[in-house]
């Protein structure tokens, strides 16, 4: 009986040493999963996050409907060089009682495959229009579903080339120069871009229907030979990615379509650029654009996927 007893208070010791354990467990991975919850709630918020650039300038002209402001800036760096180019606002009701001629400092959001857009926006004062001032350069950008710009530029072997050269297969486009020092820039788009190769030219059926290229916006450096060159160090094949430039002035107004802005310090300083990326499918319209380097080999591979109906 004793021994019984001994065998029975064992027992019961050992279960509730088994709940207390479990129970501890159980708490550490509530824990545990809560914690990590909340990181990745606030990974997706800071990924979600469209780019944010300060801005200021003078309003020239505010659509009837008040919903869109037409501004000339000065030079946004990380954006866009000094322009007039026409802004949705956010909210609406935020332009007030601004007019023309008013100065003022905002913030343009760029959120991914949609046009730019600004919000807190403060007015900062008021001067006269100038009436004998030279035309503004506007940035006309490109929504989804526009057609692109058929633009003839020059590809390593000196031939001309227009996108629609590549009409019936989707098209990736990115722009760069082959200067470029910083790591997480150009060379990461080339990086990508070369990974993305080797995906297609895995498969037959992408081969013939993806294509990718390369847009140069340094033609005084990366003339036609320098292309080929950089391409050979990349293994790009020709087949399946290109490298394109063409005249500073063409070249920059072509990417000004697509949301680059180029600020050229003169000499051979670095140019101060952004990054778009942009999805064209086979008839020859904008599908998507990416801004700055958020984006993965993957996704841009599905994304051109989706658009050559693959």
């Amino acid at each position: 009986m004793r021994t019984g007893a001994a065998e029975n208070l064992s027992r019961a010791f050992h279960r509730s040493a088994c709940r207390f354990t479990v129970n501890l467990v159980t708490r550490k991975l509530r824990f545990r999963s809560i914690v990590l919850l909340a990181l990745l709630a606030a990974l997706v918020g800071c990924r979600g996050r469209a780019p944010e650039y300060p801005v200021r300038g003078q309003i020239t002209a505010i659509a009837p409907d008040r919903s869109y402001v037409t501004l000339s800036h000065g030079d946004i760096p990380g954006f866009m060089p000094a322009m007039t180019m026409a802004y949705s606002v956010e909210p609406k009701t935020s332009i007030g009682s601004l007019a023309p001629g008013d100065l003022i400092t905002a913030t343009v959001v760029v959120p991914e495959g949609a046009a730019p857009y600004l919000i807190r926006i403060e007015r900062t004062g008021h001067a006269p229009l100038k009436a004998d001032a030279p035309p503004p350069r506007v940035m006309n950008l490109l929504n989804p579903g526009d057609a692109v710009p058929d633009t003839e530029l020059q590809d390593q072997d000196e031939r001309p080339r227009r996108l629609s050269d590549w009409k019936g297969r989707a098209v990736a486009v990115t722009f760069i120069y082959t200067n470029c020092p910083m790591q997480d820039f150009c060379p990461l788009m080339d990086r990508r871009f070369a990974d993305i190769q080797k995906a297609i030219a895995a498969d037959p059926a992408l081969a013939r229907s993806i294509h990718l290229v390369s847009v140069s916006f340094d033609p005084s450096r990366d003339t036609p030979a320098v292309l080929k060159a950089h391409a050979k160090t990349l293994r790009a094949n020709p087949a399946l990615w290109t490298f394109l430039t063409a005249p500073e002035p063409v070249i920059e107004t072509f990417a000004s379509r697509f949301g680059v802005s180029v600020i050229r310090e003169g000499g051979d300083a670095s140019i101060t650029h952004n990054l778009r990326t942009a999805v064209i499918d086979p008839k020859g319209r904008l599908v998507k654009m990416y801004s700055g380097s958020d984006w993965s080999p993957e996704a841009l591979l599905a994304d051109l996927r989706d658009a050559a109906g693959r």
